[in-house]
């Protein structure tokens, strides 16, 4: 019975010494193990830090040329409805006016809404509210304002072109958008602009561009 009840005792005491040095062995990361998982984490980082943010500012060049082209149509679709003529002007905006979280209108717009009083200029719609806003992160120009005739048509002597682009086109993503609202008709297309040789390092957020590079053709049309 005592030989049992020793050998008992000293499997117990054998169990805990065993435990006791299994939870050592196992608990916890050595430095050098957390050195290198912090190493791999940094690495992968600065891999993928860099390729998010071009996406990020991709979307944004994206998204504002997408809601450009709806609005431009919604503009032609306003002349028509009320018979009247629209009036698009560009808002000039330089380098770096606005606040970061800051945003203005890109454009300027105006219709001559009737105001006889059977035709209430309060129940016409204020296309002017809904101009898209724009912010440092991007740029636009645009080759001319021009103005859409009550029949939704263009009157310009020429095609209108806007292009824009991201702010950090120079060290970033490689986008250049276009539309072109074509004369008369005003149908619009959306493509990439083929030439960046005229892009500078602080361009202005919204501006007329007076050169020849703003022509249709170098917009390649994908819609």
């Amino acid at each position: 019975m005592k030989i049992q009840f020793n050998m008992i005792k000293n499997k117990i005491k054998f169990t805990k010494k065993h435990s006791i040095r299994s939870n050592q062995n196992t608990y916890g990361f050595s430095l050098v193990e957390l050195v290198i998982i912090v190493g791999i984490i940094s690495t992968l980082s600065g891999i993928a830090l860099p390729s998010f943010l071009n996406w990020v500012r991709t979307e944004r060049v994206n998204s504002y040329t997408r809601e450009l082209k709806s609005y431009l149509r919604i503009v032609r679709l306003e002349a028509r409805r009320w018979g009247t003529n629209c009036y698009i002007t560009i808002n000039p905006i330089s380098h770096n006016s606005l606040d970061r979280g800051e945003v203005n209108d890109g454009f300027s717009v105006s219709c001559e809404y009737s105001k006889n009083e059977d035709s209430s200029e309060a129940k016409q719609s204020m296309i002017g509210s809904l101009v898209p806003k724009i912010n440092n992160s991007i740029f636009q120009v645009i080759n001319q304002d021009f103005q859409v005739t009550p029949n939704g048509r263009i009157s310009s002597d020429k095609s209108i072109v806007v292009v824009i682009g991201s702010r950090h086109y120079s060290s970033g993503p490689k986008i250049l958008n276009c539309l072109v609202v074509k004369s008369p008709t005003g149908h619009i297309s959306q493509g990439h602009f083929s030439l960046d040789n005229w892009i500078a390092n602080n361009m202005p957020t919204s501006q007329i561009y007076e050169g020849n590079i703003l022509k249709p053709s170098n917009c390649n049309s994908k819609l």
